[in-house]
């Protein structure tokens, strides 16, 4: 067993009201907070694969194809999906 020393008052606070002495749901829910951080959803693809898509997607801007937001939409998509972290 190993342990994780936390110099953080903030996150000693908050896990103190959370859990007080409730090691096994700080457990459960730190186990839980990892997977999905090493997982974000989305499939595994190659090296090539992702080389592929970038070249597509700078021939898309280079031949004038791609669709691209305005500030003002790429601020508010971003807005938005910090919110939803």
């Amino acid at each position: 067993m190993q342990t994780i020393q936390i110099n953080n008052p903030e996150i000693e606070n908050f896990i103190s009201s959370q859990y007080g002495n409730n090691t096994q749901d700080l457990l459960s829910d730190f186990v839980k907070f990892v997977k999905l951080s090493l997982d974000d959803g989305y499939p595994t693809i190659s090296k090539d694969e992702a080389r592929k898509r970038v070249t597509q997607a700078v021939e898309e801007v280079r031949n004038g194809e791609a669709v691209l937001l305005t500030q003002e939409e790429y601020d508010k998509e971003m807005n938005e999906f910090m919110k939803s972290l």
